[in-house]
Order: C-alpha cells, then sequence, then structure tokens
C-alpha cells in the first residue's frame, strides 16, 4: 500500500516458522541489542524494551513505525509532511503503534529524555498517556490524527465485533452510547475537558449499521489488530483460505488490498502452521 524504499525488521532475534520463512525476503534486518535500562532505570518487560527501541530508531533514521499487528489500508501520503504523527486511542493516549517522524523530531526527543522518570509499574504511562500530554503541551511539534485514522475500532469499542462477524446488540450499543452521554455532559464542564476522553465518549457511530462500520474502517490509514487482546478470540482463525473466503469485515478489508496472486502467494505446502 505505502510502496516503501525499505522496510527495517529491528530484532534481536529472528522469529521462527514458515510464514517468517516466507516474510524474511520482504525486509531488511537491523539487528540491535536488548533493552535492559533506560537513563538508569531497570527496564523488564519485552513492550517496554520495544517502546525504547522503537523511539531510539526513528529519533536516528526516521520513517514510519509500525507495529506487527498493524495493516496498511491506505496510502500514509497525506501525513509525510508532519514532522511527527501519533494518532488517538481514545480514552487513553496516543498509542505508539503507529508514528511518523523526521530523524531527530523534536517531539522524539523530548519524549525519549522523559524516560528519565521511567516506571515499569506503570504499564502504558510512558508509552500511550505521556506523549498526548506531552502534544497537549507542545502542539506545535507533532500532529495528532484523530481516532478514525490508524485505531479504529479499538478494542475497548463493541463495535469491533463487527470486524469479525459479530454483531454487537443494540441493547449493549445503546446502553454505551447513554453512559456515554452522561460522561460527555460532565467533560463539557469548564476546565474538564480533554480531547482524548471525548474521543472515547463519542461513541454516536454505536448505533450505525454494520456496513457503515465496514466503510469507516476501510478509508482508515492502518488497522491495528490488538493482538495481544484479539489473538485468541479472533486472529487464530485467520489463514489464506480465510481471507479469500471470509465474508467478515476484517477478510474483506485485505481483499481490497491484496491481489488474488497475492493471496495465492500466502500458501503454504502441507497441513496449515499453527
Amino acid at each position: 500500500v505505502n510502496r516503501p524504499d525499505v522496510i527495517y525488521f529491528h530484532h534481536t532475534e529472528e522469529p521462527p516458522g514458515a510464514w517468517w520463512d516466507k516474510a524474511r525476503p520482504l525486509v531488511t534486518l537491523h539487528r540491535v541489542e536488548p533493552v535492559h535500562e533506560v537513563h538508569g532505570n531497570p527496564v523488564k518487560y519485552p513492550a517496554h524494551m520495544a517502546d525504547v527501541i522503537r523511539m531510539a530508531m526513528l529519533e536516528r533514521f526516521g520513517g514510519v513505525y509500525l507495529d506487527l499487528d498493524v495493516i496498511s489500508l491506505n496510502p500514509l501520503t497525506p501525513l509525510l509532511g508532519q514532522e511527527c504523527v501519533m494518532g488517538m486511542e481514545p480514552g487513553t493516549g496516543l498509542c505508539n503503534a503507529v508514528i511518523l517522524a523526521r530523524p531527530g523530531a523534536a517531539f522524539i526527543r523530548r519524549w525519549r529524555e522523559e524516560y528519565r522518570n521511567f516506571d515499569s509499574k506503570r504499564w502504558n504511562y510512558h508509552s500511550v498517556v505521556l506523549p498526548w500530554r506531552l502534544a497537549q503541551a507542545h502542539p506545535d511539534d507533532i500532529h495528532v490524527a484523530d481516532k478514525y485514522a490508524f485505531f479504529y475500532p479499538s478494542h475497548t469499542d463493541p463495535v469491533h465485533g463487527y470486524l469479525w462477524g459479530k454483531h454487537p446488540s443494540l441493547w449493549a450499543r445503546a446502553t454505551r452510547l447513554g453512559k456515554n452521554l452522561v460522561k460527555l455532559g460532565v467533560h463539557a464542564l469548564p476546565g474538564m475537558r480533554d480531547e482524548i476522553k471525548l474521543a472515547y465518549y463519542r461513541t454516536f457511530h454505536a448505533l450505525r449499521g454494520a456496513e457503515w462500520h465496514y466503510r469507516k474502517a476501510s478509508q482508515s490509514y492502518c488497522l491495528h489488530l490488538w493482538e495481544g487482546l484479539w489473538g485468541e478470540p479472533y486472529l487464530q482463525a485467520v489463514d489464506p483460505r480465510y481471507l479469500r473466503e471470509a465474508p467478515t469485515h476484517f477478510a474483506r478489508l485485505m481483499r481490497k488490498v491484496l491481489s488474488e496472486e497475492e493471496l495465492k502467494a500466502m500458501a503454504l505446502p502441507g497441513p496449515m502452521p499453527a
């Protein structure tokens, strides 16, 4: 979709398996050392190691960073003129699964410097909450994309069921909408306005039909698959045959961006690997 000049795969170890064997020729391997501390603070978890590494790579090289569970749907061309871009994760902050940045971007430098106060017990504070606070304090350093740009539907939004062939009940959607209308009223009071929270509460799309949600998702720049949460209930069912034949929104979106030749090329000889 984006036709990049090069795709760097930053890694401490190479993944195993037949799918990696097919993907490996498409990327340029860039081995990095594991991160065990940042500004003297211990880094204990692989997710936090990845957080530190992606910022270092972006400050050094610039470019577009994508998590492995992010799939491009539309070209990022309209955003490439910005020095730094992140997107809203409604209700939480700016999700670091998609980041666009020029080498040495001021926002990335400032964000990395804030890791002097890193605490691994605050799971997503430095990776999601903090960049939103920095964006509010330094709005000229970053372009904030709206909730439909990168991370729609979010894992917290009941309409994500449409992506996987589920139909959230009208009652569930109406209840969510009612609760959020109350919260909207509260946050509309002076001094209580936060666009990230408002983006979460503005779920008027909850009463839209399934086809509306498909069209909205198909207009996004990319689709984040929230692998840690959607792996067990949804992603385990995905294989080339699923992509070619399933009527779900996810399979339809993949057929929109993949050619029949590409879908055929995914097939592996022998039984489908787990």
